[in-house]
């Protein structure tokens, strides 16, 4: 029998979604790609500085991957400039210490919004990401992230081309650290971005419909119903559909709970009888014709009669 409070653990569990399930999809999704990008780089005398372009699985089609392997001291005193949209300054330090490193670069291309969705906000650059792993073993699988930092100055994103924008849309930075963290900043200069540590970035804009242009007013149409009224009374419809059934969800679970409490009181009763009958004393049993009957036992002070008394 299943406790009551655990039983409502599991359907409290059951009706919450998580949210951390995206968090742990991209992250996933971070450690399959560190496995094939370091599959681009040669087993036998791999070149240090050198971008090594690698493949993704097919069911990631549209995702690219690069890895470039570094030693710490060069990329300290120097840094890397263009590396793919990373521009990496001087003085950046990785935590712990490695003697080389490989800096992992991801563009998610159309996969952008699936693994970093921004719920009032729409992408009008790909999400491209940059993370460095310890280089001392190339066939590694699962390798936990450096952390990467630019004390001195930013590293900077520069983004070649973004999508076509309508006026009154303002474009800004938004970065995705490694621990479901979101951060928005200004652009500079049109399309970069900046950064003092590693992570994934991108360019959004608000998602707000443009002001509606002025029309003359038209009796029939109004009373047809254009297209916004139509998206007004789907989006209605959905919500009304929602409450509903949110609505009926928690009548569901109320009358669950309720049958559940009185099922637990019912079998505590019965229980208590239980017990109660086990620790009661027995009754004497005596033939009556062909019947057996209680009876109760005799007395143990003998009745005495009031002429008795009297001398």
């Amino acid at each position: 029998m299943i406790p009551f409070a655990s039983f409502c653990i599991i359907i409290i569990l059951l009706l919450i979604p998580s949210s951390d399930s995206q968090s742990f999809s991209s992250r996933f999704l971070d450690s399959v790609l560190q496995d094939h990008a370091f599959r681009s780089i040669p087993r036998h005398r791999p070149k240090t500085g050198v971008i090594y372009d690698g493949n993704v699985p097919s069911n990631l089609t549209g995702v690219t991957i690069s890895a470039l392997r570094l030693r710490t001291g060069s990329l300290r005193r120097r840094g890397y400039n263009g590396y793919k949209e990373f521009i990496i300054p001087k003085g950046v330090v990785e935590n712990p210490f490695a003697q080389r490193v490989i800096l992992v670069y991801q563009n998610l291309g159309n996969w952008s919004d699936v693994y970093y969705p921004l719920p009032g906000f729409l992408y009008v650059s790909p999400v491209v990401g940059l993370l460095a792993y310890n280089a001392v073993n190339l066939t590694a699988k699962g390798l936990p992230e450096l952390d990467l930092r630019s004390p001195e100055d930013p590293i900077l994103i520069k983004f070649e081309s973004l999508k076509v924008l309508r006026d009154g849309y303002s474009p800004v930075c938004v970065f995705f650290d490694l621990f479901g963290g979101v951060a928005f900043d200004k652009l500079v200069n049109g399309s970069v971005c900046k950064s003092v540590t590693q992570g994934h970035f991108g360019i959004v804009v608000e998602e707000t419909s443009p002001a509606p242009e002025t029309v003359p007013e038209n009796p029939i149409a109004g009373a047809g119903g254009g297209g916004g009224g139509g998206r007004r009374r789907k989006n209605k419809g959905w919500w009304v559909g929602g409450s509903v059934a949110g609505g009926i969800l928690l009548v569901a679970l109320v009358v669950v709970l309720v049958l559940w409490v009185r099922w637990c009181r019912g079998a505590k009763r019965i229980e208590k009888m239980t017990v109660a009958a086990e620790r009661g004393d027995p009754l004497a049993v005596a033939a009556v014709g062909r019947a057996e009957v209680p009876v109760a036992m005799g007395t143990r002070t003998k009745p005495v009669l009031e002429s008795e008394y009297v001398t």
